[in-house]
């Protein structure tokens, strides 16, 4: 038998026609990225004007109007509060530090109820550059630093600060604290006078087990109920983490751990937003996620919400923001430098808007405006837009 001669043209014809057939598979089978199903719509969002030298860090809502913390380093660092108007001008809060910390802090969380305001303030100190936390408390006509002995928020057993939030009760802090058999409990602080004390969070839901290690990440309230926010590490088959969300409906009551359902293997609940309903969106898998539930009842079930679009989002930043747009829940999250708002449309499901490049570091809605802090490169810029109607 002869080999190695040249092919005849039914030789060629065939190779020919292998070769398309293998095209074709290869074409179908590698046809690019999915087209996306959600139509990317287009707000449009104007930047409020601050000083120059001030990085924004926090927004709550006062009554018609926003709050904005954050810090300036004009003549040096220090704290700053601006309540910006419906029209969008800011007006500075007179501030009165009383302690060194005081002076530099940054305001990194801020809410109100009616006329009176409450902020935590950061900054770094002493010889291993920990945080240094300070209470700030008054209204919109101005606040004190309440100093605090170094064991309030400081000292070996220290743990980290969230949040502060104003329930109906009145303010809570809420953090975590060293736990007796080692590790962090979730921990939370109320006024008593002047002082803020520390609740046991010994046997309570806020404490770990050896079956469950808890990681509080962020704190919410709605009317009576403070809600925080995190993951649980469980140890099953293997350590696995899971979204979930600690209740307190009134500060009579005891605290519920609710591990959010449809979690997958790796989650975490970031930032609630609340009518009757809380809201609670986090990640799942690194997809963005979002779970609702009655906080004011123990026995409530939560739900994942099944319709949110699966989208990508950052794990390793500060997470996305959940605001209510009335009763309608709005999700605001990064990935990639890129931002997207989704807002729940009762006719048409979830609606899909750009929003300013960067990474999200709080939102907040007054009215039908929206109002969102924006990091880019190491700068943070505060913007606002007209929520869908």
């Amino acid at each position: 038998m002869r080999t190695g001669g040249a092919p005849t043209p039914r030789m060629l014809a065939l190779i020919a026609g292998a070769l398309l057939l293998m095209i074709i598979f290869v074409s179908c089978g590698t046809s690019g990225p999915p087209v996306p199903t959600e139509t990317v719509r287009e707000l449009t969002w104007t930047p409020i004007a601050l000083p120059e030298s001030v990085a924004a860090s926090s927004l709550a809502r006062t009554t018609g109007e926003l709050l904005v913390g954050g810090r300036a380093s004009s003549g040096g660092d220090h704290p700053v509060l601006f309540v910006v108007d419906a029209s969008g001008a800011a007006r500075p809060v007179p501030l009165h530090p009383n302690t060194p910390y005081g002076k530099v802090a940054d305001m990194v969380s801020v809410a109100a109820r009616g006329n009176d305001v409450v902020a935590l303030g950061a900054a770094h100190g002493g010889a291993h550059a920990n945080f240094r936390w300070t209470v700030w408390t008054g209204s919109t006509k101005g606040l004190n630093d309440q100093p605090q002995t170094f064991e309030t928020f400081g000292g070996e057993s220290a743990g980290s600060l969230l949040d502060i939030v104003f329930t109906s009760g009145g303010p809570v802090i809420a953090g975590s604290w060293a736990a007796p058999e080692g590790g962090l409990d979730a921990a939370v602080w109320l006024p008593r006078g002047d002082r803020w004390v520390r609740q046991d969070s010994a046997g309570t839901a806020l404490a770990n087990t050896p079956q469950v290690q808890v990681a509080p990440r962020a704190a919410g309230a709605s009317g009576s109920a403070m809600i925080i926010s995190g993951s649980v590490i469980t140890f099953g088959d293997g350590a696995e983490q899971r979204a979930a969300a600690w209740t307190w409906p009134t500060h009579h009551d005891d605290w519920t751990l609710r591990q959010l359902p449809d979690a997958g293997t790796h989650s975490e609940a970031l930032s609630a937003g609340c009518t009757q309903t809380c809201w609670i969106s986090g990640h799942a898998d690194g997809k963005v996620a979002l779970w609702s539930f009655d906080p004011t009842h123990a026995e409530a079930t939560a739900t994942r919400d099944s319709t949110l679009p699966s989208m990508e989002i950052d794990t390793d930043g500060p997470g996305p923001r959940t605001v209510m747009s009335g009763d309608r829940p709005a999700v605001l999250f990064s990935h990639a430098g890129h931002t997207t708002l989704l807002v729940s449309d009762s006719s048409e499901g979830w609606l899909s808007f750009a929003a300013p490049a960067g990474s999200v570091l709080d939102a907040a809605t007054v009215g039908d405006r929206l109002y969102a802090i924006m990091r880019t490169d190491n700068s943070a810029r505060l913007w606002t837009a007209n929520l869908p109607s």
